[in-house]
């Protein structure tokens, strides 16, 4: 039996496009610009959070609203110049927004703004204040039609209150008055939360719970997982989904919208990833997260993902100056972590996903498969975690569907999809051979005719 076996008589919808990002395409003051990069890419999906971290000047409601003792009434309160340029930027790209509206995390010893507002309601009056600025031309403003509005980011975080210094109950206050206000001004916009650290258990749990019981709106649930594993991110993706379902709340829109590939040799190791001297080991697992064991976890969770209960994802982080993560470096460069999103944009181009089964037993590989109206099709495989060898690919196609010639490439170690392969196939081929090592990546295109 194959390794991986593909039925391209068995169709269904085109893929998911989860290959958003968090943040723009600028950084720098505008110095580094990925914008070419970003609409090779085709990102569908920009959320801002952390934005030119870690000294945000735009997004962020401190740096909108600088005065909480001025009026959200008047324009002259607010200072949007900023923001404004930074989200033309985005509209540039063909990327729509997730717009969060809160702080950025703070690791400082000193916590300047992750604090409750000293006004639940005033506070949402200046969130409205943004989004007529944002989607009505309030104020000098824009038509962006961001339909996608955020409360706060990982109010759960335990690290030190690095995202909120309140309790539970305080941001679910804040979260009904906020929300509430928001629906009441648009019915139409999409408000969520609650940016779940982790998918932290008796937070989210109280959470879902709170909005349920006191009927406030709830159009998304948003939700982070950093991990070395991509099951372990199905696996929160399905417990997301169950306790949503448990509350009641059967078709939520469900977003995975912070997530990495975040592996640490040991657990002295993962504590001494902020310690100073912790460098070397910082750099080992940031960089890693760059190369081709990042991108082959990132492949290999755009295919498992296709069959989980997430809508939207957004990669954290992709602006041009991230340490943590990265799909470039700070020069703005790509990594290899941009291959994988760049390709992938490939096989959203297709009509249709093909059934793709993998050899029972065979443990780190992932696959998707893909075919247009035309007859071309397509093949992606991510050997994460298996065995460095020869990998056999097999295929059924459709009725009257004969493919001429197959063109392949690999990212690995040593390559960037930079030296394809070429394979004309005879009427009777129905079969593929190829070497991958661990951490790879495979995009085999097959041509009909």
């Amino acid at each position: 039996m194959p390794d991986i076996r593909l039925d391209f008589t068995r169709k269904s919808a085109p893929l998911k496009k989860l290959h958003g990002v968090n943040n723009g395409p600028v950084t720098a003051g505008s110095l580094v610009d990925v914008t070419p990069a970003y609409r090779e890419a085709g990102i569908p999906l920009a959320r801002l959070h952390d934005t030119n971290w870690p000294n945000p000047g735009e997004v962020d409601i401190h740096t909108i609203f600088p005065d909480f003792g001025k009026d959200p009434e008047d324009p002259a309160s607010y200072h949007f110049s900023k923001t404004d340029q930074y989200l033309a930027s985005i509209v540039a790209t063909g990327a729509k927004i997730v717009y969060r509206l809160g702080e950025s995390i703070e690791h400082t010893s000193k916590k300047y703004y992750v604090h409750p507002p000293a006004d639940y309601a005033k506070w949402a009056r200046i969130c409205i204040g943004i989004i007529r600025h944002y989607n009505e031309g309030w104020a000098d403003g824009f038509h962006h039609d961001i339909r996608y509005w955020e409360i706060w980011n990982e109010p759960d975080n335990p690290d030190g209150q690095v995202m909120w210094s309140g309790t539970d109950e305080q941001y679910y206050e804040l979260y009904r008055v906020a929300s509430t206000a928001i629906k009441q001004h648009d019915p139409s916009l999409k408000v969520g939360g609650q940016a779940a650290t982790m998918v932290n258990h008796p937070f989210t749990r109280g959470f879902i719970a709170y909005c349920r019981q006191h009927a406030v709106p709830l159009d998304f649930f948003t939700w982070h997982t950093y991990a070395d594993d991509p099951e372990k991110v199905a696996a929160n993706a399905r417990l997301v989904r169950q306790w949503l379902e448990e509350a009641g709340y059967m078709d939520m829109e469900c977003h995975l919208n912070e997530w990495g590939y975040l592996h640490f040799d040991s657990e002295e190791a993962a504590k001494l990833l902020w310690r100073p001297e912790g460098a070397a080991h910082r750099k080992r697992v940031f960089e890693r997260q760059k190369n081709e064991e990042g991108a082959a976890f990132s492949a290999a969770l755009f295919a498992l993902l296709q069959d989980c209960p997430v809508h939207q994802a957004n990669y954290y982080d992709a602006q041009p100056h991230s340490m943590f993560c990265g799909l470039f470096d700070m020069y703005g460069n790509p990594q290899k972590m941009y291959d994988v999103f760049a390709k992938f944009n490939e096989l959203c181009q297709y009509d249709y996903r093909i059934e793709a089964n993998i050899k029972d037993g065979l443990q780190g590989v992932y696959a998707l498969g893909v075919s247009g109206k035309n007859g071309d099709s397509a093949i992606w495989v991510s050997n994460f975690r298996g065995e460095s060898r020869e990998y056999e690919l097999a295929w059924t196609p459709a009725a009257n569907q004969r493919f001429t010639h197959c063109e392949w490439a690999v990212l690995d170690r040593e390559r960037r999809f930079d030296s394809p392969e070429y394979h004309d196939l005879q009427s009777g081929d129905r079969k593929l051979s190829v070497y991958l090592p661990k951490y790879a990546v495979l995009l085999a295109k097959l041509h009909a005719v």
